[in-house]
């Protein structure tokens, strides 16, 4: 007669378990795209960023830093990503980003590190995106010729 209740609490017990893992996997799940689809976000703000020296938020060109041809301070984007991530992550504690060019130079990385909590234990959550960085003078350009073929077709 006891049994069924034996089961019961066993059977109840495990349905809670799994309900629950499947939720945490579920938060898990969630920070992890949010933090890849900011990752590619502030690679391509970055890559714009270092190639035209464009501002990331108010998308406008720098030309004074472009004329100097300083180097980018890549420091804006890493407090664009933390403003970004803030307040978006359910059970991840926000490490540090980082953003730099790759040993080329045409590249755009970003690195993104996080500590997924599951109660007293921390995972740790790495993200990494790159992108190009699009220069002006590497854009084809169109010959005099073709530019003239055109205008005598029109």
């Amino acid at each position: 007669r006891g049994s069924y209740t034996v089961e019961g609490t066993v059977i109840i017990s495990l349905i809670c378990l799994m309900t629950g893992m499947v939720i945490l996997l579920g938060f898990y799940g969630h920070d992890r795209a949010v933090m890849q689809s900011t990752a590619d976000e502030l690679s391509i703000y970055g890559s714009l960023w270092a190639g035209r020296y464009m501002q990331p938020e108010i998308r406008e060109i720098d030309y004074e830093r472009m004329k100097q041809n300083g180097t980018a301070d890549f420091s804006e984007i890493e407090e664009m990503g933390s403003r970004m991530l803030q307040g978006r992550l359910f059970c991840g504690q926000l490490q540090s980003i980082r953003a730099a060019q790759s040993l080329s130079g045409r590249e755009m990385l970003i690195e993104i590190r996080t500590d997924f909590q599951l109660g007293k234990y921390e995972i740790p959550c790495t993200v990494k995106a790159s992108a190009l960085i699009f220069r002006s003078r590497d854009l084809p350009r169109k010959n005099e010729k073709d530019q003239e073929e055109q205008t005598h077709e029109s």
